[in-house]
C-alpha cells in the first residue's frame, strides 16, 4: 500500500476551449456523450434577452467547437437525451415542438440542416419506455392517437415506421431491458410473463415460461442481464432476502443461485462484467456481499461475504457517493472494509479478482471520491476531494501500481469527459464565467497494460 501520505498539489492551469456566452456571463452546460472522437453537449446561453438550449458538439479545440442547432424552449420536452450511435451518425430524443411536450427521436450528421426530427410527427415518445436498437430498427412507444400506446419500429436505414402492435400496454413501466438471440426481452405487464420482439410486427412474441418467479417491478432495479448463454433474472428486486438469481434461454428457466445477506437493505448493483453477471449488495450484517454468475448452479458463486470487522460500507445510487461502474473488465466501486476508510476497489468476476485497488487517504480515513469516468482503453479516471477542498483527478488500470494522480483542479471544477489526451470540464473565472475549458494530459494516451494485481 501506499506509505506516505499524498498531499495536494498547486491546481492545473487550464486553457479556456469556448466562451459560449461571451463576456462574464456563464453558461450552463450538461449532457456531455463520447463518440468517436468527438463530445455532444447541450448548453443554455443568452440570445436577445432570452434564454436558448442549444447543441454543440466539440474536440476539445476552439475552432472545433461549434454550434449545431438551436431548440425552443419548453420545460416539458426532451433536449438531448439518451443518445446513441449508428453508422456513422448520431440519434438522441429531443424536442418536440408539435407537441410542446414530450421528445421524438432525432437525427444528426453534424450540421445544423443535417440535424432532424425523424419519428412520426405529433406523437410522443413515451418517456418509461426508453427506445431500444433492435438491429437496425428502434423499438419505440408513443403516445398519439391511440388507445394507450402504440408500439413501433423506426428503420434507421430507410426512415420507414413500422406499426407493430396498436395499441399495446403489454410491458410494464420502468422496467428493466436485455437482449436474447438478437431480440429485445422485456417484462409483462403483469409481471408474470416476458416479450419477445425482433423489431418486426411478426416478431412480437408472448413468452408464457411456467414457474417464471415474481417481479417487483416498481423500484426501478436493473433486474435482466445479458449473457452469451441468456440472461439473468433478479426477480425480487431489492425488497428482502433472499436475492434470488433465475436464468432463461427463452424456452425454459432454472433457478441458479440463491443468496442469504441478513438485513438486505436497499442498495444494490446488478449488470455484466466480461462474460458474468455480478450482484453487489449491501448487508447491515455482512456489510459487503459480492457474487458472480455465468448462467449457471455450479459457476454461481460468492466473491464478497464477510467482514470481520462489521463496519464495511459499500458506495450504491441514492447516496452522494458514484455508482459503480465497468472499465476494463472490472467492475469499480466504493467499500469501506473497516480497515481501510471509503476507498476504491475492484473485482472481476473471479474469486482472487477483489480487491483494493490504492488506499489513497492513509488508514481508516475516506478517499473522498465522488466521480467515476470508465475509459476507452480500459482504465478508470476518477476524482476526490483532497486535503485542501480542491479536487484531484487519478487514474488507474485497477493495480496500485498502476494508479496515480494526474491533476489537481480548482473546487469548483469538473471533469464532463474525457477525450484525445485531454480532460474536457465547466470551470469558472471572473472573465468568462463559467464555460468550457480543457486539460491536456499526454498520459491520457499512453496506458499501461492492466494488470489487475494488488
Amino acid at each position: 500500500m501506499l506509505t506516505t501520505a499524498l498531499t495536494a498539489a498547486e491546481p492545473a492551469k487550464l486553457r479556456l476551449v469556448a466562451d459560449l456566452n461571451p463576456g462574464p456571463d456563464s453558461s450552463v452546460l450538461t449532457d456531455f456523450f463520447v463518440s468517436e472522437g468527438k463530445v455532444w453537449f447541450r448548453a443554455a446561453s443568452t440570445q436577445g434577452g432570452k434564454t436558448v438550449w442549444s447543441l454543440f458538439v466539440t474536440d476539445g479545440s476552439t475552432a472545433g467547437t461549434r454550434r449545431i442547432k438551436d431548440f425552443p424552449v419548453n420545460d416539458r420536452s426532451s433536449f438531448f437525451d439518451n443518445p446513441f450511435v449508428f453508422e456513422n451518425r448520431l440519434y438522441f430524443q429531443g424536442p418536440n415542438a408539435a407537441l410542446g411536450k414530450g421528445s421524438r427521436v432525432w437525427v444528426t450528421d453534424g450540421t445544423e440542416a443535417g440535424t432532424q426530427p425523424i419519428s412520426e410527427d405529433g406523437k410522443d415518445v413515451c418517456d418509461e419506455y426508453k427506445p431500444v436498437l433492435v438491429g437496425d430498427r428502434l423499438v419505440l412507444l408513443l403516445h398519439g392517437d391511440y388507445d394507450g400506446h402504440g408500439l413501433v419500429a423506426l428503420n434507421l436505414h430507410t426512415g420507414v415506421t413500422e406499426t407493430i402492435a396498436v395499441p399495446f400496454d403489454g410491458w410494464e413501466d420502468q422496467t428493466d431491458v436485455a437482449m436474447l438471440k438478437g431480440n429485445l426481452l422485456r417484462l409483462d405487464l403483469n409481471g408474470k410473463a416476458l416479450w419477445s420482439i425482433d423489431g418486426t410486427r411478426s416478431g412480437l412474441k408472448r413468452l408464457v415460461l411456467p414457474g417464471l418467479p415474481t417481479f417487483e417491478n416498481d423500484d426501478g432495479l436493473n433486474q435482466f442481464v445479458s449473457l452469451p448463454n441468456g440472461v439473468l433474472m433478479l426477480p425480487n428486486g431489492q425488497m428482502k432476502p433472499p436475492l434470488e438469481l433465475w436464468h432463461t434461454d427463452g424456452k425454459s428457466l432454472a433457478k441458479v443461485a440463491a443468496w442469504w445477506p441478513d438485513n438486505l437493505a436497499t442498495k444494490l448493483w446488478f449488470g455484466r462484467v466480461g462474460d458474468l453477471g455480478l450482484m453487489l449488495a449491501y448487508d447491515r450484517t455482512r456489510r459487503c456481499g459480492l457474487w458472480s454468475s455465468d448462467g449457471t448452479a455450479a459457476g454461481s458463486r460468492t466473491l464478497l461475504d464477510s467482514d470481520p470487522y462489521k463496519d464495511a460500507d459499500f458506495s450504491f445510487p441514492r447516496t452522494p457517493h458514484p455508482s459503480p461502474v465497468v472499465a476494463g473488465g472490472r467492475l469499480y466501486f466504493l467499500m469501506d472494509d473497516g480497515q481501510h476508510g471509503l476507498e476504491l476497489w475492484c473485482a472481476d468476476g473471479t474469486p482472487s479478482g477483489a480487491h483494493l485497488v490504492v488506499d489513497i487517504a492513509l488508514g481508516d480515513e475516506d478517499a473522498e471520491i465522488f466521480k467515476l469516468f470508465p475509459m476507452a482503453d480500459g482504465r478508470l479516471l476518477f476524482q476526490r476531494k483532497n486535503a485542501n477542498a480542491d479536487r484531484d483527478v487519478w487514474i488507474t488500470d485497477g493495480s496500485e501500481v498502476g494508479s496515480r494522480r494526474l491533476a489537481t483542479l480548482k473546487r469548483w471544477t469538473d471533469v464532463d469527459a474525457v477525450l484525445n489526451g485531454m480532460l474536457l470540464m465547466v470551470s469558472e473565472n471572473d472573465q468568462f464565467g463559467q464555460e468550457l475549458h480543457a486539460l491536456d494530459i499526454p498520459a491520457l494516451t499512453t496506458p499501461k497494460a492492466a494488470t489487475g494485481s494488488k
